[in-house]
């Protein structure tokens, strides 16, 4: 369309990813600058997920390359290849991108409401007070329950008392069960097809894997991109 412009380049990794997908097997991608490398990928991604009903990861290093990846690259290409579908994609199911974040990025609303029982003797100063109370006011507006959303604390220390946790977790017995933002996070994670996370939750959850108690879904695909970071992660 005339939004795009064909990139030689883009083209080729596009076709490897796609090859490298239905093989089942490894590929590396060194591309430069301008390349387009996350359409390259994401469009053999979206094909995956969407006409064979699979689940791929992708995992990067920084957060501003999830963001991209979420607010604008799927989305776009979602809406062009909506178009397409009914001409070239034969038949599609939905396309359902999710973030994936750590656990200890979520508050967990039993915590926090023992935390505000036992706030007096918890915490000892005032400031360390403040910031539970902060906390509590944003935990009744927020939407996500994560700490992206939550403003900044006097005392940071405050959010491990209020924090899921897998140790303190009651799971189904939990009173808050239903209104979890981290079970209702799992639960979406479940029903999505592309999974965007970060490099050290996905190898997290690859040691986890391997004693059994993974926290991903089970997946067929990952794609690590800014993979030079990898090795260090």
């Amino acid at each position: 369309g005339p939004r795009f412009e064909s990139r030689d380049e883009q083209m080729r990794m596009a076709e490897a990813v796609e090859a490298a997908m239905a093989q089942g097997t490894h590929l590396v991608v060194e591309a430069g600058t301008g390349v387009g490398k996350s359409f390259a990928y994401l469009v053999p991604a979206i094909r995956r997920a969407i006409e064979r009903n699979e689940r791929v990861v992708i995992a990067t290093h920084t957060i501003s390359l999830q963001e991209q990846l979420m607010e604008k690259d799927l989305p776009l290409l979602k809406g062009t290849l909506d178009e397409d579908a009914s001409r070239n994609w034969g038949p599609s199911g939905e396309l359902r991108p999710v973030l994936v974040k750590g656990r200890g990025n979520y508050v967990s609303v039993r915590r926090l409401k023992l935390a505000s029982e036992r706030q007096d003797r918890l915490f000892s100063d005032a400031a360390a007070k403040r910031s539970l109370h902060v906390i509590e006011d944003w935990a009744y507006e927020t939407e996500d329950g994560t700490l992206s959303s939550l403003p900044p604390l006097e005392r940071p220390g405050v959010w491990d008392k209020v924090q899921s946790d897998s140790a303190n977790c009651m799971g189904r017995r939990c009173p808050s069960y239903d209104r979890c933002f981290y079970q209702s996070a799992r639960r979406e994670m479940d029903e999505a097809n592309i999974l965007v996370c970060n490099h050290a939750l996905f190898f997290s959850d690859l040691a986890l894997r391997s004693e059994g108690v993974g926290f991903l879904p089970e997946y067929h695909h990952v794609i690590l991109d800014e993979a030079h970071t990898v090795e260090e992660v």
